[in-house]
């Protein structure tokens, strides 16, 4: 067995940042080193680990099955060795700088991290924040390798592994123009199925929640036009005679901000729970559990 004493600790850091950037390049920039002094770090590990450990390929570098299985006690050796450093001291947000990594998509970013931006504005000034977008259950991946911190979706299936809670219930709500011949009465399935529609791409693949709900009653509506982003709906409606169905908390926020209305949907739609979801690493970790915490207090007062 290998002696921990005989090993240079700082390669087990390098090692932690491949795993998360699968380049060396962007592994040097997350820890500091150059280019050259990344690659000789790599050179290292794998006489160190007397394997490969990654592979290079057009999509980047893929972690070995020895990588796989050493990442986890690695990481865990790491936040063990950053919790023995850190003993006796607290967490201050105000003197903290470091880059924090959301995993989400454009209904939160529309909804929530403007909020959350202002916040560590006034709270937290040296966190920057980035954001990134995610399919399905990507977030899985991205969480296990430590390349985010925290995701917030509305994931039905959250892995045993991570830790969530569910911070606000999603309810949908229809928008359309505010002179919309629609809006001028309370709005009746058939007004509903003969108007023209714009849609959102499921992300998915397949039909989406209200495609699917209708098909399952039989009846279908005219989709005009499907775009890839709930931010590209409501210049649509204001400019067109579509209209659309949002999660109720973006047509809230397009009703009391552009020249469109909100209304009811004749029929009842499911309710969505949004998630956030955080993986065994960031459970331990002063600063993510701060910003989770920053994240939970503004999402659950971010459904009007």
């Amino acid at each position: 067995m290998k002696n921990a004493l005989n090993t240079d600790l700082n390669l087990l850091v390098a090692f932690d940042a491949l795993m998360a950037e699968r380049s060396v390049t962007e592994a040097g920039k997350r820890i500091g080193l150059a280019q050259p002094s990344m690659s000789n770090a790599l050179t290292r590990l794998r006489a160190l680990f007397d394997d490969e450990l990654f592979v290079r390929t057009p999509h980047g570098m893929i972690p070995t099955p020895v990588a796989t299985d050493a990442a986890e006690h690695v990481r865990a050796a790491i936040l063990a060795a950053e919790e023995a450093i850190n003993v006796g001291s607290q967490f201050d947000p105000q003197s903290y700088n470091g880059e924090i990594t959301l995993l989400t998509h454009d209904l939160i970013e529309l909804t929530v991290v403007p909020s959350v931006v202002r916040a560590l504005e006034q709270r937290a000034p040296g966190i920057r924040l980035r954001t990134r977008g995610m399919l399905g259950a990507e977030f899985a991946a991205d969480l296990d390798a430590d390349r985010a911190e925290l995701a917030l979706c509305g994931a039905r299936n959250v892995p045993k592994r991570f830790h969530y809670r569910v911070l606000c219930d999603e309810t949908f709500a229809g928008i359309a123009r505010f002179d919309h011949p629609i809006v001028q009465r309370p709005v009746t399935m058939d007004d509903f199925l003969s108007a023209k529609h714009a849609g959102l791409s499921p992300r998915s693949g397949g039909k989406g929640v209200i495609d699917t709900l209708l098909e399952k009653q039989g009846l279908s509506r005219d989709v005009a036009v499907t775009v890839s982003s709930f931010a590209a709906i409501p210049p649509l409606v204001i400019e067109t005679n579509v209209i659309a169905v949002l999660p109720r908390r973006l047509a809230a926020k397009a009703d009391k901000e552009l020249p469109v209305r909100m209304f009811d949907l004749p029929f009842d739609v499911p309710i969505v729970q949004s998630k956030l979801i955080w993986g065994k690493g960031a459970d331990r970790s002063p600063v993510s559990s701060w910003f989770r915490h920053l994240v939970a207090e503004i999402a659950t007062s971010s459904d009007s």
